[in-house]
């Protein structure tokens, strides 16, 4: 047969601890601590009625504005929020917020707060500050969506307060806006007024020096400029003329002064033109032609020829001669000549500067008089542009209006904000419904846990063994602190003295027949198998001959051998069965018991969940069979049985026993089950003999010096 080790775990373990009611459980709780839900109820309910009554409702009032654009100009703060711009009204998020922050301003709060103190708002008489404080507290300014519009909102404990408040600020704000923009407007009017005031000064004074130059300057016609250019230009030319005729004559005498040859005198025209001059040279001429005509003949030093030579050097001198007389005569004229192109350019070129300088004089009054003429016409247009932009700025003042709109008034407020006092009423029933609820589960969670202080006796009418530390599955035998280990200890002896019997008793035990003890509880989680295991060992360490038996076959791992040690099956890998056959027959009883070394004990259990009606089969048909073949091998028997509530397992177990042992746990046991499960054992006539409180606080041991380390429970 396959053995399984005890330390698998089954397919379900009951959750230690738990506390889960069922629907219907939950209304039988509610019913059975009626009283407790009433009381807490009615108690809470109370209380939060006289808290209510104390609460101040706040209502809220809503209102809307709007930004639009200004009338005309739109200067001053109109700018501030967008102008005339194209495509219609552009805010900005921080335009918004500029205009929120105007709103909660000390000047409009302050304007406001005026108002509101004359219409006798407030009933206490406050100052001005504490106005200011209260409308700014409720205040709230917010943008809606991306449009120019902002919802304002005032919450106050007074509906018409809240009403009257919101529409005192906003029309405040309104009127404060509209005055800036108007204090702006006139501003510019005044300004623009007194610039055209001062343009039309201007204009008089530059007109009067107009006048007064005209007058000063006389009548400039047009066409005497022209004529006086033409005057001009005719001496500039006669001076050109003149100026070329000096130049000649100069030229001429120069040649004059420094003519010496016969050549140079025949070259200038004054001398050349000479009637004598002009035939002698004709015969000069012929002469010499003649005898350059001979020379070709006769040759130089022919006597002709030297007759001829004679008459030329002659008729030459007399050229000569009558070439000086001449040119004297033309010295004469010519400086004659010019002395008087100089004087005649000399005096044309001054008349020309004399024309030219009326001309300019001319020129320079004509400038003047442009300069004036446009001064005047400059201020003129600037008169006009001034008195346009006036009368523009008077029309636009005299049909102002705002920027801003209130687009939806503050209206009165129907009901009061989140929460009222009817919100807080259902909230404090609720609340009080559901505190009352808590408070029956926990008075019934208290009141069926058993603590410490539990009285077994006066309440079940059965006698207390022991108190005992909680012992769960982390408790090794070498490990066990001192108060448990005190606590197991003397019951052990008290089930050793149970065996051996009180002295004069007639029914007392045989000592050659093992003690059948039972361990049962009434439900999982109690820490009775973790208990069986240390008894066992206890009585083992006396050098009894003990054996455990785990007849819980619906769940065979609860933890009989130490977690982390060698489970029974590796200890003896000898072991062909378990429990389950020996009850069914399969096995020999020798062949399914192993032995824990670490405990000193025998051990008898299976190694697989059993069903439930073929576990208590089996379990009533062959467990005391079994039992009273084994008494006569042990000194003790140690039966750990499975809750009684869960299975009727345990019942068949504890009928087998000798001693009867119900084990609690102090912080976990309700008394409900402790009850029930005492009826369903009296049924049958099964009286436990006695009850183990586990999970007790720990005392100190009795001779042992206390440990630094304080003593803990384990409630796992």
């Amino acid at each position: 047969m396959t053995h399984q080790s005890s330390s698998q775990q089954p397919p379900y373990r009951h959750e230690e601890g738990g506390f889960d009611p069922s629907l219907g459980e939950l209304v039988t709780i509610l019913w059975h601590r009626r009283g407790v839900v009433l009381i807490s109820f009615v108690g809470i309910l109370v209380m939060a009625v006289l808290g209510i009554s104390q609460w101040s409702e706040r209502y809220l009032a809503v209102a809307e504005v709007g930004i639009s654009h200004p009338v005309g100009h739109g200067q001053g703060l109109a700018g501030e929020i967008g102008g005339a711009r194209d495509g219609g009204v552009t805010i900005s998020a921080q335009e918004i917020e500029t205009l929120i922050a105007q709103m909660k301003s000390q000047d409009v709060l302050s304007a406001a707060a005026a108002v509101l103190r004359g219409d006798g708002v407030w009933a206490d008489p406050i100052s001005q500050a504490e106005a200011i404080d209260r409308i700014r507290a409720g205040l709230e300014a917010k943008r809606i969506g991306n449009a120019a519009v902002i919802e304002v909102t005032y919450q106050s404990p007074s509906a018409q307060q809240s009403a009257q408040v919101l529409q005192a600020v906003l029309e405040s704000h309104v009127w404060w806006r509209e005055e800036r923009q108007k204090q702006s407007l006139r501003q510019q009017v005044q300004e623009v007024s007194s610039q055209y005031e001062t343009a039309q000064r201007i204009l008089a004074d530059r007109e009067n020096s107009l006048m007064a130059w005209q007058r000063a300057a006389g009548v400039l016609d047009a066409e005497e400029g022209k004529l006086m250019l033409e005057r001009i230009y005719a001496l500039d030319a006669e001076a050109e003329d003149i100026g070329r005729e000096l130049a000649v004559a100069r030229v001429a005498l120069k040649n004059v002064r420094e003519g010496q040859t016969l050549a140079d005198l025949l070259a200038l025209p004054d001398v050349a033109s000479n009637p004598i001059v002009s035939q002698l040279a004709e015969r000069f001429d012929a002469l010499r032609s003649e005898y350059a005509t001979l020379d070709q003949r006769y040759g130089p030093k022919h006597p002709v020829m030297k007759s001829k030579a004679r008459a030329l050097d002659d008729l030459r001198a007399k050229v000569m001669e009558a070439a000086k007389a001449a040119s004297r005569s033309a010295h004469h004229a010519l400086d004659l000549a010019v002395a008087g192109a100089a004087e005649k350019l000399k005096l044309v070129t001054a008349q020309r500067d004399q024309w030219q300088a009326r001309l300019m004089e001319r020129h320079d009054r004509m400038q003047g008089q442009a300069a004036l003429l446009r001064a005047v016409e400059a201020a003129r247009s600037e008169v006009l542009e001034l008195g346009t932009k006036t009368q523009n700025l008077q029309r636009e003042f005299a049909a102002f209006r705002g920027d801003m709109d209130i687009l939806r008034p503050a209206a009165v407020p129907s009901t009061a904000e989140f929460p009222n006092r009817r919100d807080l009423y259902l909230m404090a029933v609720l609340a009080a419904l559901f505190a009352a609820v808590v408070a029956a589960m926990l008075r019934h969670y208290f009141d069926q846990t058993i603590d410490d202080d539990f009285d077994v006796e006066a309440r079940f009418g059965s006698r207390l063994f022991a108190r005992i530390p909680m012992i769960g599955p982390h408790d090794l035998s070498a490990k066990t602190d001192t108060a448990g280990n005190e606590a197991v200890g003397h019951l052990a002896v008290l089930m050793r003295i149970l065996r051996q019997g009180v002295p004069g008793e007639k029914d007392a035990p045989s000592r050659a027949q093992a003690q059948v003890i039972a361990m049962t509880s009434a439900m999982s989680g109690e820490g009775k198998s973790h208990l069986t295991r240390h008894v066992a060992r206890v009585l083992a360490e006396f050098g009894a001959r003990i054996l455990v038996i785990n007849a819980d076959l619906h769940d065979p791992g609860t933890g009989l051998v130490h977690e982390g040690a060698d489970t029974p099956r590796d200890v003896n890998s000898a072991i062909m069965g378990d429990m389950t056959a020996v009850l069914a027959g399969d096995c020999a009883v020798g062949d399914a018991i192993c032995r824990v070394d670490a405990g000193g004990y025998d051990y008898l259990g299976a190694n697989l969940p059993v069903p439930g009606n073929i576990a208590t089969g089996l379990l009533e048909a062959g467990l005391g069979d079994l039992i009273s073949g084994l008494r006569g091998h042990y000194d003790h028997i140690i039966v750990d049985t499975p809750p009684i509530l869960s299975v009727a397992d345990a019942i068949v177990a504890m009928g087998a026993a000798d001693v009867r042992l119900f084990v609690l746990r102090c912080g976990h046991s309700k008394k409900r089950d402790i009850a029930q499960a005492m009826d369903q054992m009296l049924a049958v006539g099964i009286v436990p003999d006695g009850v183990i409180l586990n999970g007790a606080r720990p005392r100190r041991a009795y001779g042992v010096a206390p440990s630094a380390t304080p003593l803990t429970e384990d409630m796992g």
